[in-house]
């Protein structure tokens, strides 16, 4: 056909080609929605405060003694971090589950060493910060409940809103090296994992100081006890001959 033909064509048939041209459009609009609803999900971006973000390793005044190993000290190991997650992605989800690692004090080098990890864990009291009036400013859980004011915990995110609070994760009693290695300014390195409702994971790495347990009670006098107020026997210590060598504690430690 030449030009002047294909433009006579398209003059007689104007009406046919404005419905074509209304019948593409309409699929366009309707692909590009669905595939901006596949690519719309959240995202967790996670900040850690220093403010209220430390950890202790303290002795439990028990003693264990495993097949062939001698006898040990029993201990544990609780962390508290203070964190705001935020939701930069393109959808809403709730704040899922969160738990910390740390690799214990081996000596070995940590390239390819696998970290323990440490599940959240609840705690019997509030944490707050001194004042130098004697006052103290309550720092709000990040995922437990307050029966005092909330019903129930509430970690929905919308896009672009934050949640904000102390993360609490308590070790149960262990013996041996495991526990968090730390410079030589007993600063351990910990990597934090997050989830959303969805199942995606999120990950930051943080520096967080280990202090003297009897330091932590001025900002919770709970800390490092959950386990033995709420449900553990911490004088019934079992371990695996897979832990023998390198330290062990109880099963459901996370």
């Amino acid at each position: 056909m030449t030009l002047q033909e294909i433009t006579d064509w398209l003059n007689s048939n104007e009406g046919l080609l404005s419905l074509l041209l209304f019948i593409m459009s309409l699929i366009i609009a309707w692909m590009t929605g669905i595939f901006r609803a596949l690519i719309r999900k959240p995202k967790f971006k996670i900040r850690v405060i220093p403010k209220m973000t430390f950890g202790s390793v303290f002795l439990t005044g028990e003693k264990y003694t495993p097949p062939r190993q001698g006898t040990y000290d029993v201990h544990k190991t609780a962390f508290v971090l203070y964190l705001e997650i935020t939701n930069i992605g393109s959808a809403p989800s709730e704040l899922g589950k969160i738990q910390i690692g740390y690799f214990i004090d081996d000596g070995k080098k940590t390239f390819f060493k696998k970290r323990i990890w440490i599940k959240e864990t609840n705690i019997l009291a509030d944490f707050i910060i001194p004042t130098a009036t004697g006052q103290a400013i309550k720092i709000p859980h990040l995922r437990q409940a307050d029966p005092l004011v909330d019903s129930k915990y509430n970690g929905f995110l919308e896009v672009g809103k934050s949640i904000i609070g102390a993360a609490y994760f308590e070790q149960n009693s262990s013996w041996g090296n495991r526990y968090p290695r730390t410079d030589k300014s007993y600063i351990a390195d910990l990597k934090i994992k997050v989830k959303d409702a969805f199942g995606n994971t999120y990950f930051t790495k943080t520096k967080v100081p280990i202090r003297d347990i009897r330091e932590l009670f001025r900002y919770n006098p709970a800390f490092g006890s959950s386990h033995a107020l709420i449900d553990k026997d911490v004088e019934n210590l079992e371990t695996e001959e897979t832990k023998e060598n390198v330290g062990g504690e109880q099963e459901n430690s996370g």
